[in-house]
């Protein structure tokens, strides 16, 4: 007989994916840890985010808004509401203020497995603005000052995880390596919001800081990109405080 194991790496991963939509069910309404689903699956949690990630994107699980847990997100074969879509919604005015104040572009990211995905971008009215990252544009997390700032956010052991699984993706930006970006992580935590300089995009610096829910999980990030001569050190600060006070500002409405 065939092990299914060796089977062609599409039939193999669908049969994965598969396999944790059948755990996501048998747990049923309550949901599941991630780390309850990868023993249960018998996958690394870094699998099994990536493949949570396409469920989500397809309609078929949702992560709990209070509560870091996964479920089945179909009533019968009916698929979820787009969280990205609804995000984009809610935070789309908050951005385009953000960038009419500051005159530079602003993004909003979430993360994708190890990755951050950018979700919307407003351009400012600074005669040069920062265009490079574009909407559905991929990065290593903490590459840029969103990815870093929801990276610092999160748990330590899953921050930790994501920094050692993209050791080798790091090198790609400027020969970064895992330790500076481990302190990256530490300066963040310390100073409270994020800065990358140099990094996705030589000669461009940005502010970012985390969206959390109820829970004080980072679901999202929102950053400024600019011109590293149009910020200094206290510009960055001023930026880092805009976005805070949009941000609570657009929470308290809510």
């Amino acid at each position: 007989m065939n092990n299914p194991d060796s089977d062609a790496s599409g039939p193999r991963i669908l049969r994965r994916g598969l396999r944790i939509l059948g755990v996501l069910r048998q747990a049923g309404a309550t949901g599941l840890h991630v780390v309850d689903i990868a023993r249960e699956a018998g996958m690394q949690r870094s699998t099994v985010y990536r493949y949570l990630d396409v469920l989500a994107d397809e309609g078929y699980a949702v992560r709990d808004e209070g509560a870091p847990r996964w479920r089945v997100a179909e009533d019968g074969a009916a698929p979820a509401a787009d969280p990205h879509a609804d995000a984009v919604r809610q935070l789309r005015p908050v951005l385009r203020d953000i960038s009419d104040v500051t005159g530079d572009s602003a993004f909003l990211i979430c993360r994708a497995a190890n990755d951050s995905l950018c979700l919307h971008r407003e351009v400012g009215n600074y005669p040069v603005q920062v265009l490079a990252v574009t909407i559905g544009h991929r990065q290593p997390l903490g590459v840029g000052a969103a990815g870093l700032a929801l990276l610092a956010a999160l748990p330590e052991d899953e921050c930790e995880q994501i920094v050692t699984q993209n050791e080798r993706a790091l090198r790609a930006y400027g020969g970064m390596t895992a330790e500076q970006m481990r302190r990256l992580v530490q300066n963040t935590r310390h100073r409270g919001w994020a800065v990358v300089g140099n990094a996705a995009v030589p000669g461009v610096l940005g502010v970012g800081v985390p969206v959390l829910d109820a829970a004080g999980y980072p679901r999202l990030a929102v950053s400024v990109s600019s011109l590293i001569g149009r910020m200094q050190a206290q510009r960055q600060r001023t930026v880092a405080e805009l976005i805070r006070s949009r941000l609570a500002r657009a929470q308290t409405a809510r």
